[in-house]
C-alpha cells in the first residue's frame, strides 16, 4: 500500500492515529494464548495447544500488518523484528511441545508491555 493510504487505513482502524496504547491489548491477548497453549501442552491436549498457537500466530500477523514501517518509522520496524522472534518461539513450541518456548514468549511480551508502558507514560508526562 502507498504510505498515505496505509496511514489513512491505520487511522481508520483506531479512530485516529495509532499510539502505543493500542498495542497493549494485543500483547495481553498473545500472553493469554501462550498461557493456554502451555497448559494444553502440560495436559497433553495437542488440539487445544495447536488452536491457541494458531490464534497467537494470527494475532501476531494482524499486529504486524498494522505497524507503520514506512520511511522514518522506528517503532514499527523494531516491533516487526520482535514479532518475528516471538513467532519463532511459537513454532518451536508447536513443533516440539515446548512449554519453555511459551514461557519465553510470555516473558518477552511482559517485558515489552512493561517497558513500553513506561515509555508511554514518560512521553505523556513530558
Amino acid at each position: 500500500m502507498h504510505g498515505t493510504v496505509t496511514s489513512g487505513y491505520r487511522a481508520g482502524l483506531f479512530d485516529g492515529e495509532a499510539g502505543l496504547n493500542w498495542l497493549r491489548p494485543g500483547w495481553r491477548g498473545l500472553r493469554l494464548y501462550a498461557r493456554k497453549a502451555r497448559h494444553a501442552i502440560e495436559q497433553g491436549d495437542v488440539a487445544h495447544k495447536a488452536d491457541m498457537i494458531l490464534r497467537a500466530d494470527k494475532l501476531l500477523t494482524l499486529m504486524t500488518g498494522i505497524l507503520n514501517t514506512g520511511h522514518g518509522a522506528t517503532l514499527g520496524p523494531a516491533l516487526v523484528n520482535i514479532y518475528t522472534a516471538l513467532r519463532e518461539n511459537l513454532l518451536r513450541a508447536n513443533l516440539n511441545d515446548d512449554a519453555d518456548a511459551l514461557r519465553d514468549f510470555e516473558s518477552a511480551l511482559s517485558v515489552l508491555d512493561r517497558d513500553m508502558a513506561h515509555i508511554f507514560e514518560s512521553a505523556l508526562a513530558a
